[in-house]
């Protein structure tokens, strides 16, 4: 298994923390803080490609899994510009890709979508406002739910079946794929759940929105930490990443974030990715 050497910036181990508990808010805050949430970067973190051992993985043992779902397109980029056509025309897509992996009989609720378009900000003046106006890769090791906002999103997003949809098995499961392929800049990363700690490693950081207060998990470093990549990704490799298990004894929420790879030629096309986060039940 190949090994690059790169930096990651986990969450800073603060007293702060002791006291005060992070956050990020996106309304206007009282005190004028937008967020407490400081990180530091660390040098040397070994990053394993999985290229070749991809059948090694899974999401209940590793909270990560690739699959691979129809035939991969070589730029798919300018698909990708309206909200509207993401969610009438490749939703479905998403829902066929996880009822392939769960089964047909697996309801499936997709509730957000990002999308991301890596820019340089050592651009021209020009695309500044462009930049500002685009969504950029993550930097910070994170989770994107905790195992109580997990369930609040099945609150949130299916009323009144909720009750009953929670007396099962709920899952929340990004599914993240490149905009065109093979992606060699700023590939994600994600941290082998049976590496970490929860008590130890995962910090819970409130999220503030307008109409929710949401909740994620900050990543301190470790050296225990085990993180993986996949290289060249193509269009029709979807990486799955386990966010939320209500089932409590396998991987329950996979850490991930972006790196940057030094063995990136030189000139390499900057990161378009797209993700979709989904309620998985069954």
């Amino acid at each position: 298994m190949k090994i690059v050497t790169a930096s990651l910036n986990y969450t800073a181990p603060l007293e702060l923390y002791k006291v005060e508990k992070p956050f990020y808010s996106n309304v206007p805050a009282p005190d004028g803080r937008q967020s407490n949430q400081v990180a530091w970067k660390y040098h040397d973190v070994k990053f394993h490609d999985i290229r070749d051992t991809l059948g090694n993985f899974t999401l209940d043992r590793n909270g990560f899994e690739v699959f691979q779902y129809g035939n991969k397109a070589e730029d798919e980029s300018w698909k990708f510009d309206a909200d509207s056509w993401i969610q009438g025309s490749y939703y479905p897509v998403i829902e066929s890709v996880l009822k392939a992996k769960f089964g047909q009989e697996t309801y499936v609720k997709i509730f957000d979508h990002t999308v991301r378009r890596r820019r340089d900000i050592h651009q021209l003046e020009a695309a500044r406002e462009f930049i500002r106006a685009t969504r950029q890769p993550s930097y910070s090791a994170h989770c994107d739910q905790t195992f109580l906002s997990g369930e609040n999103r099945v609150k949130l997003h299916m009323g009144s079946r909720a009750a009953d949809l929670l007396k099962e098995r709920c899952r929340i499961i990004n599914v993240w794929r490149p905009l065109f392929g093979p992606l060699k800049d700023c590939p994600l990363t994600f941290c082998d759940w049976e590496t970490v700690d929860v008590e130890r490693d995962y910090l819970p950081a409130d999220l503030l929105f307008p109409h929710y207060i949401g909740e994620q998990y900050l990543v301190t470093q470790h050296p225990d930490h085990r993180w993986y990549f996949l290289s060249d990704q193509q269009t029709n490799e979807f990486t799955l990443l386990k966010c939320w298990d209500s089932k409590a004894d396998v991987a329950r929420c996979v850490a991930h974030t972006s790196f940057v790879n030094p063995d990136t030629p030189a000139g390499a096309r900057l990161r378009e990715s797209v993700e979709f986060r989904c309620l998985v039940f069954g």
